[in-house]
């Protein structure tokens, strides 16, 4: 196996890297290392033998060097959580860059190409349980080039015989996540803010069971063409969530609770006024998504497909969590 992770300096992809290397594959990492936290992962994906090549997935030029002899390709490069960005921005590198790479690895005939895609495609408030087959509904310019990726993933496959499989990650957490080290820090020091009743479900998945899931894939041919739902053992409440962590910390009050709407409108209006003025918004829409969300998800066609299960349960996720986050003194 040579293994290509686009966004291998991320949080998903630097574990998906990892463990590629643990397997005795060649692993070769497109990322970016502009971050502390990027440059401290493609300094270990170094440390472990694989090669990093730093650039953008916008960089055709990069797209077909790293592609070079890639038997399997993991393709997690994404601009996601930046606020202020035009849609142009989100396209480039979510369609355009998308693109160049699925040219890229046709050419090398590669044996599986999966997509990491995201359950934002169903939007961040569906009632029930969501399964594949429910209706999309993106909420953003990133969950919609999401939508038209996964669409430009399939087309690709079927015209060039790629070997194609789309995988949807619920809320993936654990070592190395910078996305919740602000909820344990806050938590650990009593002063998280819970806007909202904090009743919404959320499906956390622990980031090991993701990276079974992709190589689970790469062992599949019955996964070629599926698009797949991963999530954790079972929904929790933001509020189960926030008690979890507060019970790992032994914090004896997470913080304090706060209207919800109030920063909903405070959100918009800071991130419009941003955008016109050209600079990075403080705080925007998607990032108050966390306290807004309220989703819950179906994962038996993984298990079908797969043969795959989720391991890790939301208390030993967020022990292990934590150990990592105080080892690595984030905490």
């Amino acid at each position: 196996m040579k293994l290509l992770v686009t966004g291998g300096t991320g949080f998903i992809g630097s574990h998906l890297a990892e463990e590629g290397r643990r397997r005795g594959a060649a692993v070769v990492v497109l990322g970016l290392t502009d971050r502390p936290e990027e440059k401290a992962n493609a300094e270990l994906l170094t440390r472990m033998g694989a090669e990093v090549i730093s650039g953008s997935i916008t960089d055709a030029e990069l797209c077909r060097r790293a592609s070079r002899g890639a038997t399997h390709v993991f393709h997690l490069a994404v601009a996601m959580r930046e606020g202020g960005k035009s849609d142009e921005f989100f396209e480039a590198i979510n369609l355009d860059g998308t693109r160049q790479l699925l040219e890229a690895a046709s050419v090398q005939r590669v044996e599986r190409f999966v997509y990491c895609s995201t359950i934002g495609i169903y939007g961040h408030r569906a009632p029930g349980i969501t399964r594949e087959d429910s209706p999309l509904a993106p909420g953003n310019i990133y969950e919609r080039t999401k939508v038209s990726a996964e669409r430009l993933v399939r087309e690709f496959a079927e015209k060039c015989a790629l070997p194609a499989v789309v995988l949807r990650p619920a809320d993936v957490y654990g070592p190395r996540d910078q996305r919740l080290l602000k909820l344990f820090r806050g938590v650990s020091r009593g002063r998280f803010p819970l806007f909202g009743s904090g009743s919404g479900r959320r499906h956390m998945v622990y980031v090991d069971d993701v990276v079974s899931a992709f190589f689970k894939v790469c062992e599949k041919d019955n996964a070629v063409g599926e698009g797949l739902i991963i999530a954790g053992p079972g929904p929790c409440t933001l509020r189960e969530l926030v008690e979890e962590v507060t019970r790992a910390t032994g914090s004896k009050r997470y913080g304090v609770r706060l209207p919800l709407a109030p920063m909903l409108g405070l959100a918009a209006v800071v991130e419009d006024v941003s955008a016109a003025l050209k600079i990075d918004p403080p705080i925007y829409r998607r990032r108050m998504d966390f306290f807004h969300s309220d989703s819950e998800f179906d994962i038996s066609r993984a298990r079908r497909v797969l043969g795959w299960e989720p391991q890790v349960g939301l208390r030993e996720g967020v022990r292990r969590t934590l150990e990592d986050y105080r080892r690595s003194g984030l905490m």
